[in-house]
This record gives structure tokens, C-alpha cells and sequence, in this order.
């Protein structure tokens, strides 16, 4: 009787590898501040820590793969806006860096729009005109720059941070978080027109991408099972 190897399965952490070194860095930090008495940036750790499970949330809820590239992204984001800027201080020290964050911030939550556009699209198999895709991206960007200044303010009064100044700082930072939107709803446009930006079709098939991978899993461990049983009978 011959015996057939058994693949190894890629473990699903390691489609999680940004998030899962992120989180890392966050929990080793939050115990220095912690022995440290640092109660505040603790804090600030603490809820980023816990939002680094959001992809996997993300996943869970619309079974669709959370593309390795959005968890860079994401990560940057997240080290780059209140780990660096909030936890470690920059904002305080150099007050521009909160608009250069609101800015890039714009990128990555627009590309999530764009990607939960496609799905949403592929599981109830709806075709959207290409102007009712742009409003949509922008609209819910714009509401989600709205939100990110109303977590601003309560931490600030949670936690004693000052990551809002004044009403310019707010308006600005909401300008900077919004406009990439704009930008990359023309993307989508010439995309839908003209096939530019292949990445907008990446994340707008994330859905289908990710039931392809299953089907060929399974079709995979089937032929495996086939074999497996040709090679003992």
C-alpha cells in the first residue's frame, strides 16, 4: 500500500502577518507605558490593540478575504495616526503631522469603501451605474471623516490628549481625510471607462477572488481524497 503525503495547509495566520506583528508592537509598548505609569498612552495602546482585529471581524461578517495590501495600509495607518501621533506625541510636537495623517487616511478607508462595494455587489448580485459607485464611495468617506473627529474629541476628553485644537484644525483635517476621495472616485470612473487603476478592479472582485480560493481549496483536498483512495484500493 502506497501512502500519499498530506499537504500542509498555510496557516490563516499568516494572512494576517501585518496585523498580527502590529498588534505586537502595540502590546509590548502598552507594558512599557504601563510599568512606566503612563496611564494615558496605556490607554491609547490598549484600544489600539484592540483594533487590530477589525480585518478579521471584516472577514468573518462578509466572508470575503481582507486583502493583505488594505492590512498594510491599515497598520500604517493606525501606527502612523494614534500610536505615533496620539501615544507617542508627534501631534504635540510637530502639529502638521495630524493633517499629513487625515490625508494618507483618505487612501486606505477609500480603498475599504471600494472593496465593500464589490462585495456587497457580488453577494446580492447588484450592477450599479458607475456615478451611483462614486457617490456612494465619497458620501461614506465623507461621513466617515465626520466620525473620525467625533473619536478625536472624546478621547481628548477621555484621555487628556490633544489631538484637536481648534475648529481650522478640525475643518482642515476633515478636508485632508476627504479629499482623497475625490481622487480615487475619478479612479474609479476612468477604471469603469477605460480599465485604468487595475487595483480599483482588484478590490472591486475581492469577493469573487476569495470564493475562487475556496473552491480550488476544496477541489484540491477532493482530488487529494480521490487519490488517497485510488492508491489504497
Amino acid at each position: 500500500m502506497n501512502t500519499v503525503p498530506i499537504e500542509r495547509k498555510t496557516p490563516a495566520l499568516q494572512d494576517h502577518l501585518p496585523m498580527l506583528c502590529t498588534g505586537v508592537v502595540f502590546l509590548a509598548t502598552g507594558i512599557v507605558f504601563g510599568i512606566q505609569g503612563e496611564w494615558a498612552r496605556t490607554g491609547i495602546a490598549a484600544l489600539l490593540l484592540l483594533t487590530v482585529g477589525v480585518p478579521w471581524l471584516l472577514e468573518y461578517w462578509t466572508r470575503a478575504r481582507f486583502p493583505v495590501s488594505l492590512q498594510i495600509q491599515y497598520a500604517l495607518l493606525l501606527i502612523a495616526g494614534p500610536y505615533v501621533g496620539g501615544a507617542l506625541g508627534l501631534y504635540v510636537a510637530w502639529p502638521p503631522w495630524d493633517t499629513v495623517v487625515h490625508f494618507y487616511s483618505g487612501f486606505p478607508i477609500t480603498f475599504a469603501i471600494i472593496a465593500a462595494l464589490g462585495v456587497t455587489a457580488q453577494t446580492y448580485r447588484l450592477t450599479f451605474p458607475v456615478w451611483f459607485e462614486v457617490t456612494i464611495v465619497i458620501s461614506i468617506k465623507g461621513f466617515v471623516a465626520l466620525l473620525w473627529e467625533f473619536g478625536e474629541f472624546f478621547v481628548d476628553q477621555l484621555l487628556g490628549t490633544t489631538t484637536q485644537n481648534d475648529n481650522f484644525d478640525t475643518m482642515t483635517d476633515m478636508l485632508a481625510g476627504f479629499t482623497p476621495s475625490l481622487l480615487l472616485g475619478a479612479a474609479l470612473v476612468l477604471y469603469r471607462c477605460k480599465g485604468w487603476f487595475g487595483y480599483i478592479g482588484a478590490l472591486l472582485s475581492v469577493a469573487e477572488s476569495s470564493r475562487n480560493a475556496v473552491h480550488f481549496q476544496l477541489l484540491n483536498e477532493s482530488c487529494r481524497l480521490v487519490s488517497c483512495r485510488q492508491q489504497i484500493m
